[in-house]
């Protein structure tokens, strides 16, 4: 099938589907993540897979576009969905959140990964990377979540993307440790110190960037006369600075919110006209490519030979969970609705989850059915944080 008949079906079956959840008062990220499982393995269809010769059919350009998307969904978030000169979140509030919200989860895989002793050569080492892939919170499902469901602009919805941003500077300090430990068996001081090191130049870098180079593009783009030159400027400073978040080991797609945060505070950037094309690009095209590839990483028959395991490593995510994002809110000085609020959108597992259980794999500590259980939770926490959140919002 040609590779734009096959994009243009795609994305138009993604927003009807997205449209009847909607109207059903479910988020519509459940119809993106749908026809993923229809089009892919997950029903046994595989419509989408590696071995036919169209691209778009083979999925790397879904692959692709998702992974676009994911950065243009934080990139929108950072830039138009959060006012940030009106909310003010204390330091207390995402220090409290992200800590606790990330050490019970911790603990938990290290438990549910010694118990069933994934790495029975050394039970400890496969439970602490274990732990540390469920100890990160997948930004890009949480926040659209609360995004679907209009709670981003208050100050626990706030408090969330904070504190996940902050979430995932400290489980790549987390992994630096872990890693070391597994492959060599002691603390390295010099692995942690350049992750600390890189982790600080790179807020530095932030902060220079911002407060210099920024304003000086948007004085350039005023200056030009070739049409779209504000959008196409900053699209393309987006891509780059993207890229040097991956250079600093960090994801793109937190350097894709910083810098969307960065900008917004810019008026001469931040007009409706480029807030409505940063929008239309971003929702109306790659976005749903990001959720759409999750729902292709699922498969049922993996079902078979990790029920019990991923059973348990999912139940004690969601309590663990929970119970930190929930205590962490109340240390924070949130109410009992908002902390349960937090700690049920911080359940979400995605990208980081899974880059961690992928270097298990390579190191030979963590095998498939460990990676294939992660994928599965990503999947199944990415369906159930909606329904949880619309639960305790609307309540």
């Amino acid at each position: 099938m040609n590779l734009f008949l096959e994009l243009g079906i795609i994305l138009i079956l993604v927003k009807l589907l997205g449209e009847l959840f909607e109207r059903l008062k479910l988020p519509s990220i459940f119809g993106e993540i749908s026809l993923g499982i229809i089009l892919g393995p997950g029903l046994g269809i595989i419509i989408i897979t590696s071995d036919n010769n169209s691209l778009a059919t083979s999925g790397k350009i879904i692959k692709i576009l998702g992974e676009i998307g994911a950065v243009f969904l934080l990139f929108s978030i950072g830039f138009t969905k959060v006012d940030f000169e009106k909310i003010t979140v204390s330091i207390r509030k995402i220090l409290s959140v992200s800590i606790l919200g990330a050490m019970f989860p911790f603990f938990a895989g290290f438990i549910v990964g010694y118990i069933f002793s994934i790495f029975p050569e050394a039970p400890i080492k496969g439970a602490l990377l274990l732990g540390t892939a469920l100890a990160s919170t997948s930004i890009g499902v949480s926040v659209r979540t609360l995004i679907d469901l209009k709670y981003i602009a208050t100050i626990a919805g706030a408090t969330v993307l904070f504190a996940a941003v902050l979430d995932n500077f400290l489980s790549l300090g987390t992994l630096a440790v872990v890693s070391g430990i597994v492959q060599t068996g002691t603390i390295s001081f010099l692995s942690i110190g350049t992750t600390v090191a890189e982790l600080l130049g790179f807020v530095l870098l932030v902060y220079l960037v911002g407060k210099f180079l920024f304003p000086l593009l948007a004085k350039l783009a005023d200056k030009m006369i070739v049409e779209e030159a504000t959008f196409g400027i900053i699209v393309g400073a987006l891509f780059i600075f993207a890229y040097i978040t991956h250079i600093f080991g960090l994801s793109m797609i937190i350097g894709a919110f910083l810098f969307g945060a960065s900008i917004s505070i810019i008026p001469r950037l931040r007009t409706d006209v480029v807030v409505h094309k940063v929008r239309g690009i971003a929702d109306g095209f790659f976005v749903p490519f990001f959720f759409l590839n999750i729902g292709l990483m699922f498969d049922f028959n993996a079902i078979e030979n990790i029920g019990l395991f991923a059973l348990t490593l999912l139940l004690a995510l969601v309590v663990s969970q929970i119970i930190g994002g929930f205590l962490g809110g109340k240390v924070g000085g949130f109410d009992t609705k908002d902390s349960f609020i937090i700690g049920t959108a911080l359940i979400p597992r995605n990208e980081l989850a899974l880059i961690v259980t992928t270097i298990g794999l390579e190191i030979g500590i963590l095998g498939r059915d460990v990676l294939s259980a992660l994928v599965l939770i990503a999947l199944i926490t990415t369906i159930i944080t909606p329904l949880l959140l619309k639960l305790i919002i609307r309540k």
